[in-house]
């Protein structure tokens, strides 16, 4: 990575901030955040070296891209790729494989409104353990299933370039329903042929450099590209709360939704089996927060003009 592509830092940063300005400030409003001290409680800021995890893992298998592999065979691959786009370790069931390993990290208390939940074993995949190489990470996507996320750096540091969900990242071409993405062949070859030319767009997309320790919000919607600056260890969950909640029902329910759907073998009746279990769970909630949006979307000339004095009525 050339140094000048690293420059720009400009995610918000917070350290210590409650669960209502977290909600208030980034949540509500759908805007990223980077969170300070929120995982210093956590065994594996202390434990997940190289050492402890090979120990730790033995003979489980992961998923590497399109194969499995054992975490030390991994690491040795990792340590002699030459190539561009490395594979990258990227395992949605790791907790259930080790058990230890979902027990050292604890959800940061801003996202523990985790709605998919009430669907128990039959929720989409949300949490993933993933490791890299430096030059290895994730193109420009959206993340699955209209969720949220928040994404943590155990080990090493990543760069992070978000652009908001009405401004598709330069070389990305999503296809007319959305449902396949062309970009270019690789990370680099995108900051080689792209990056420069946002630092003038009106729009600049929120950068920063996420180290161990820290932990990014990515809002749904977001577009997002992310890669490791040397060899990582991240853990990340999407989920669903009630800010999001509509958004997501509304996505799983569109008519060509089951070529969107991700992290299930049921995306047909994902929209239905969650909306139900969501009613059994939260009754009242989904037309609760239907009636607030659409209080939210009053006209201009409601919100400003005073019925009683026939005047307007300007509160900003």
């Amino acid at each position: 990575m050339k140094p000048e592509w690293l420059e720009r830092d400009n995610i918000i940063r917070k350290r210590g901030i409650s669960v209502d300005d977290f909600l208030t400030n980034f949540e509500e409003p759908n805007k990223p955040v980077l969170l300070e001290g929120c995982m210093d409680n956590w065994d594996a800021l202390g434990k997940w070296d190289r050492d402890y995890l090979v120990n730790l893992c033995g003979d489980a298998q992961f998923a590497v891209g399109p194969v499995k592999m054992r975490l030390d065979d991994y690491f040795s691959y990792a340590d002699q790729v030459k190539e561009e786009r490395p594979l990258y370790l990227f395992d949605p069931k790791f907790a259930e494989k080790i058990p230890t390993l979902g027990s050292e990290y604890d959800v940061p208390v801003y996202f523990r409104e985790d709605l998919f939940s009430v669907l128990g074993n039959r929720r989409p995949d949300y949490r993933w353990i993933i490791i890299g190489p430096a030059g290895s990470g994730s193109s420009f996507h959206i993340d699955p299933n209209s969720t949220s996320a928040w994404n943590a750096v155990i080990r090493g540091s990543k760069k992070w370039i978000l652009f908001p969900p009405d401004v598709v990242p330069p070389g990305v071409h999503p296809s007319p329903d959305g449902a396949e993405v062309a970009c270019p062949v690789s990370i680099i070859e995108w900051f080689m042929n792209f990056y420069d030319a946002t630092k003038d767009w009106k729009k600049r997309p929120i950068e920063c450099i996420c180290k161990a320790g820290e932990v990014i919000f990515v809002p749904n919607g977001w577009w997002h590209l992310v890669i490791n600056l040397e060899e990582s260890v991240a853990i990340t969950q999407n989920y669903v709360s009630r800010r999001n909640l509509l958004n997501v029902l509304d996505f799983l329910k569109k008519p060509n939704a089951s070529k969107f759907v991700s992290g299930t073998t049921d995306r047909i009746n994902l929209y239905e089996n969650f909306k139900n279990a969501i009613e059994a769970s939260f009754p009242g909630t989904i037309d609760g927060l239907r009636l607030k949006a659409k209080q939210k979307k009053m006209s201009f000339w409601d919100s400003v003009t005073d019925s009683k004095v026939g005047a307007f009525k300007f509160s900003f």
